[in-house]
């Protein structure tokens, strides 16, 4: 037996149709898989340099005398003035929002009456529904424990970012104030109690380069 087909009638309609319908998924899942779709924006960037510059309140500081606490800095900060600088060592942030993380090098050692103790480790954290400076307690040179020490409030004024020649971009008068639980490990570090939640600590300057 013999088939012919009448390509000019509904055999090629057929074999034309097949055609179609089988190379649809192949085109389907070729898009899916990557090759040719578009790359979605982000305003998302990663931080790989920078500083920020903590400048405290003359109250904050007035509080720290009346506990006996002194304060100096240790690593890869450094005092300036009344104030405190920090390299930016690694982090991300969100151009549009603000919103990011960012973990700073060095830290500052403190002379209280209970102990002397160190705070590394320091790392701002926006992303969460309460935004919050975090910071590791080094005890004795062991470590303690992380606490959450400050709430962080963002300017919204100054959103979104805006990037200085493709790399640079700056974060002004962030500010600071005391948690519950940083209150606290000051109280018991000075054995007395004269700090308390939501205290005002000072103003956060940031430069960060990013990629």
């Amino acid at each position: 037996m013999h088939w012919r087909w009448n390509w000019t009638g509904k055999g090629f309609l057929w074999v034309w149709l097949l055609g179609v319908v089988g190379f649809a998924p192949v085109v389907a899942l070729a898009q899916q898989d990557g090759g040719t779709r578009p790359m979605r924006a982000t305003s998302v960037h990663t931080l790989v340099g920078g500083r920020v510059r903590i400048q405290f309140t003359d109250a904050f500081r007035g509080y720290l005398r009346r506990a006996h606490v002194a304060y100096d800095t240790v690593g890869a900060s450094a005092a300036d003035g009344d104030a405190v600088t920090l390299p930016v060592a690694d982090g991300l942030l969100d151009l549009a929002s603000g919103r990011g993380t960012a973990v700073w090098r060095g830290g500052l050692a403190l002379e209280t009456p209970k102990a002397d103790v160190e705070l590394r480790g320091f790392r701002l954290d926006t992303v969460g529904k309460l935004p919050l400076v975090w910071a590791t307690l080094v005890t004795e040179g062991e470590l303690d424990r992380t606490v959450p020490l400050f709430t962080a409030t963002l300017p919204s004024e100054q959103l979104p970012l805006r990037l200085i020649g493709g790399r640079v971009t700056t974060l002004r008068n962030v500010e600071l104030r005391l948690t519950a639980e940083g209150a606290l490990l000051l109280n018991q570090l000075s054995e007395r109690e004269i700090f308390s939640s939501n205290q005002m600590v000072g103003l956060v300057n940031l430069i960060a380069i990013v990629e």
